[in-house]
């Protein structure tokens, strides 16, 4: 909502800047977006009056008639060329002098058109940046005083601040309010806006009537009759203190509803009092299929929950939201029928969604208004329209207020205010705040009573009363201290927390999607993966169904659900991983549980490597893949001196291939397992295509000491690079022959690394080929080719006796 500071100082007396009353507004909890001026490098245009128009110089650009223009100031003229259709004698406009700058930095100086000099220009309301309108000068009033400046005449020296307001604050959406919020701050005196009408015979009673039928919809509905009006223009000030604040001007009338609308926050709406059938205003519910056409020239369709202002015969408005174009007020309006009502705010909100329907008045009244204030707003406008449009106001309000409403009385301790923010202002300064605000205050007694107004819903309790003397009196003030009960402690996070998030964050990075699963799976699927004793599983004793009735001992039979999901629905690559729970019978270490829980992370790959594109490869994932995926959760986790472990034949999970598996250990303990997912397994979740698997125990990493990282120099001296190449039986794993050449604990030896896999008949039947790279390094001289020749064959030697191979290459 936009606020005109010019506006603002009207209520209150100030001399505070605009900046200022920004900032003690933010700081008091409501919040200002922007400040900026309501036009930027206007200066030097002054009130002209066009004299006569002395001769016509031809077309212009825009297809309109350039003529010289005689225009007078005080004491002198100007001869200004004016292409404006309607540059007349007797205008008063704009006019920019030589000397004089417009928005955007423009100076104007005498020029020639038509070989006739210029001197100065007549400006439309664009070239001045106060509208969008540049079809012809803007024209001012006759009684505009010739030769005043313009931006004083019309109050353009002035600031708007862009406040944003909470659901809670309602009465802030008016300048009023916010008057009075920079009253309190200040301690300045603020001014309610002074409403007297001038009232005539006859008696409104007798002119119009208002009856309502649904109170739970509108508990509240005052209205005016103003008579013997004229449409027109609204005066420039009106005009441009609309515009200020965002606002189009329309005419007199329905500017001083809009005035009003934003000078006190109550939302009106004005009649053509001659479109009104039997002059009665009826409010109800809308009827089952009634249909409306509103101001925007929309029709309508009603539903029975929304509100309608009606006269006998048909509707005339949406209450709350939007009037009827059958019923507005238009150049022909004499009489006009000035309504002010209190809307249900639930009421309100349905119905402005349901009609796609989001206007300046629903927005306030879906807040909730002021049901005691609409006296105050509807005189204000009746007398601004009487004023502004040489109308009449009937005598009497027609009031139709069914239950009024009491005002909640509140006690404040001024020590709670003390407990709550630790200080409390001096009680005659408690007071001041609360009635600065708008409270009223007894304050004879020991403890404050406090009556709630009825523009402050938002006020319930006492700790909100403590929160209205805390952001006046000033939240700095309150002192600062630390908390009571010893030493601040930081939060820790559990050693699990901390595992599940750096092995997430490990495994998104490498492009796995996250999944989650249920924790219930089915028994006959389980018994497809190995699961047969009865008493190694958890058992529901009143499932949903049979195949939600057993706790997953495992992550992996809802991780290959999720995989045969993806591949059903034509997703034939699926990277995922889940870190949940499993499940499984008490233990005696399971103190005060019914059952046994551990953290696992469970990974399910199949489908390409790489994602499918013109650059990528056509290979598809194995079980390296799987145990890197694994190793990798392993570094996340920090794992100590953690290796992997290739499991002899007969032996590791039933789920696996044999011979395609292995497992994982940390600090000689076994956390995890990798290897391809067996052919019947696939076959019971329905899985055409290899399948490959990984799990790690994250309760088991977390028993186990972190490993702590350690800084290590960039090696200073080159190193030494030697292949291992050999020919093994087949039974002999690469991974038996790495741990050994590991568990060698050779000083020099740096680094291991597999390069080569090969069989064939070069190697012979039931053999195959395996070749390391060995790189050697010393951490303090460079190593010369007789030591490393030397060692290297001696490790070659050993290799070759403990596993019976042949040499294939030095």
């Amino acid at each position: 909502m936009k606020i005109s500071y010019r506006w603002l100082r009207e209520f209150v007396d100030t001399d505070v800047g605009p900046r200022e009353i920004r900032d003690r507004l933010i700081n008091a909890g409501i919040e200002v977006a922007s400040i900026e001026p309501v036009v930027e490098g206007l200066s030097g245009v002054v009130v002209g009056e066009i004299e006569a128009i002395e001769r016509e110089l031809g077309e212009s650009r825009a297809g309109h008639m350039n003529r010289l223009c005689r225009v007078a100031l005080p004491g002198r003229t100007l001869k200004v060329v004016c292409g404006a259709p309607n540059a007349a004698p007797g205008v008063r406009s704009a006019l920019a002098p030589p000397g004089a700058t417009l928005p955007g930095g423009r100076e104007i100086a005498a020029t020639k058109i038509r070989g006739v000099t210029s001197e100065g220009m007549l400006c439309s309301e664009r070239e001045l940046g106060l509208g969008a309108d540049e079809a012809g000068i803007m024209v001012l009033p006759d009684d505009a005083p010739l030769g005043a400046d313009l931006t004083t005449y019309l109050g353009l020296d002035d600031w708007v601040l862009e406040v944003e307001i909470t659901p809670n604050r309602p009465d802030a959406l008016a300048v009023v309010g916010i008057a009075r919020e920079v009253a309190a701050l200040t301690g300045a005196p603020f001014h309610f806006p002074h409403v007297a009408v001038k009232e005539m015979e006859p008696d409104a009673h007798a002119l119009a009537s208002v009856e309502i039928d649904a109170p739970d919809l509108c508990p509240r509905f005052s209205a005016r009759v103003i008579t013997a009006l004229t449409v027109r223009p609204s005066p420039p000030w009106l005009q441009q203190r609309l515009r200020a604040v965002g606002l189009r001007p329309i005419n007199n009338l329905v500017d001083a509803t809009n005035y009003v609308m934003w000078e006190l926050g109550q939302p009106l709406h004005a009649f053509d009092y001659d479109r009104v059938a039997e002059r009665k205003i009826v409010v109800r519910r809308a009827r089952t299929g009634e249909r409306i056409t509103t101001l925007d020239g929309q029709v309508r369709s009603l539903g029975p929950d929304m509100a309608m202002v009606c006269d006998p015969t048909r509707a005339l408005a949406v209450g709350g939201v939007m009037g009827g174009a059958d019923s507005e007020v238009t150049d022909r309006t004499t009489s006009v029928l000035l309504e002010a009502a209190y809307w249900d705010p639930g009421g309100i909100r349905r119905t402005s969604r349901a009609l796609g329907l989001s206007t300046d008045a629903a927005y306030r009244f879906e807040r909730g208004g002021d049901i005691e204030g609409l006296r105050e707003a509807l005189d204000r406008a009746a007398q601004l329209m009487a004023d502004l449009g040489g109308g009449q106001v009937a005598r009497g309000v027609l009031d139709v207020y069914p239950k009024p409403r009491s005002h909640p009385r509140i006690t404040l301790r001024l020590a709670r205010v003390e407990r709550v923010i630790g200080a409390s202002p001096a009680r005659s300064e408690a007071v001041g705040i609360l009635q600065r605000l708008g409270f009223a205050v007894d304050d004879s007694g020991a403890d404050l009573e406090v009556v709630v107004p009825s523009f402050r819903r938002d006020i319930a309790q006492e700790d909100d009363l403590v929160e209205e003397v805390a952001r006046i009196w000033g939240f700095e003030k309150v002192p600062v201290a630390l908390a009571r009960g010893g030493e601040i402690r930081p939060v820790t996070r559990p050693r699990s927390l901390s595992l599940t998030r750096a092995v997430s964050r490990a495994l998104n990075a490498a492009g796995l999607a996250e999944s989650i699963t249920y924790a219930f799976v089915d028994p006959d699927r389980l018994r497809a993966m190995g699961w047969h004793q009865p008493d190694g599983l958890v058992t529901l004793q009143n499932p949903l169904s049979r195949e939600r009735s057993v706790l997953r001992p495992s992550m992996l039979p809802g991780l290959l659900d999720v995989v045969a999901l993806n591949v059903n629905r034509g997703t034939s690559d699926v990277k995922v991983f889940e870190v949940a729970r499993v499940f499984g019978p008490r233990r005696p270490e399971d103190v005060d549980r019914p059952l046994h829980e551990e953290l696992w992370v469970g990974i399910v790959l199949t489908g390409l490597r790489e994602p499918r594109g013109w650059t990528a490869s056509r290979e598809r994932v194995d079980v390296h893949d799987a145990k890197g995926i694994a190793e990798l959760a392993l570094g996340a986790a920090g794992a100590p001196r953690w290796q992997t472990v290739s499991w002899p034949p007969g032996t590791g999970v039933p789920y696996l291939e044999a011979g395609r598996a292995g497992g994982l250990s940390a600090d000689g303990r076994e956390v995890g397992w990798f290897g391809e997912v067996a052919l019947g397994v696939r076959e019971a979740f329905g899985l055409a295509a290899p399948v490959f698997a990984a799990e790690v125990s994250l309760t088991a990493l977390g028993d186990l000491p972190a490993e702590v990282p350690r800084y290590q120099a960039l090696p200073r001296f080159p190193a030494v690079e030697r292949d291992l190449a050999i020919a093994v039986s087949r039974d002999v794993s690469a991974g038996e022959i790495e741990a050994y050449l590991r568990s060698m604990r050779v000083p020099l030896l740096a680094r291991v690394s597999l390069f080569d896999v090969y069989e064939g008949d070069q190697v012979g039947e039931g053999r195959r080929s395996l070749a390391w790279g060995l790189t050697y390094q010393a951490p303090d001289r460079t190593l010369t080719d007789r030591e490393v020749n030397e060692l290297h064959a001696r490790i070659v030697a050993d290799v070759c006796q403990r596993f019976r191979a042949e040499i294939r290459g030095a």
